[in-house]
């Protein structure tokens, strides 16, 4: 836990990873995210496990070839950062509450098929001043990573800068 903004202000360049926060994409997950968002295209929905752009694949040909489908849809995945994302918490005598600004230079790297067991590491970007001293805001790097890739390693599937900021007590 960070116990006050001078601290937290120091800490550009400090990566942050929770090794037992992951989360395991099911074909379930993916339908129920489709559903809520009205994002029921067929790449997130196939029944038929088939590879996407395979010779033998009746889907059209993709630069995906060999993909298991379905595949997570890539706002699912952004979304995910909230829950896997391992910034520290911050002391309530400092920091009220934090607040979500949004991301930029998102990018779906690889796609994410079912079974998928994904982790995250967060570094802090930067720690700035807003508004006086009545706030800082903070960017954060994100790494979203699949384990056990085609070679046993981790595979990075998203990468995207998260700006925050945290409102003082």
């Amino acid at each position: 836990e960070i116990q006050s903004a001078e601290e937290w202000i120091s800490s550009p360049g400090k990566v942050f990873e929770n090794r037992k926060k992951r989360y395991v994409i099911t074909r379930e997950s993916i339908e129920q995210f489709g559903k809520v968002t009205r994002d029921e295209q067929w790449i997130h929905k196939s029944n038929d496990n088939d590879d996407f752009g395979s010779a033998s694949s009746s889907s059209s040909p993709s630069v995906l070839g060999g993909v298991k489908l379905p595949i997570a849809h890539g706002f699912f995945t952004v979304s995910l950062l909230t829950f896997l994302s391992s910034a520290p918490r911050k002391s309530a005598t400092w920091c009220k509450y934090e607040i979500n600004c949004g991301m930029k230079n998102v990018k779906f790297v690889k796609p994410v098929e079912v079974n998928s067991v994904l982790g995250c590491r967060t570094k802090v970007k930067s720690v700035s001043w807003k508004r006086g001293r009545e706030m800082l805001e903070t960017t954060y790097e994100c790494e979203m990573f699949k384990e056990g890739g085609r070679r046993g390693e981790e595979e990075i599937v998203l990468e995207a800068e998260w700006i925050v900021r945290q409102v003082l007590a």
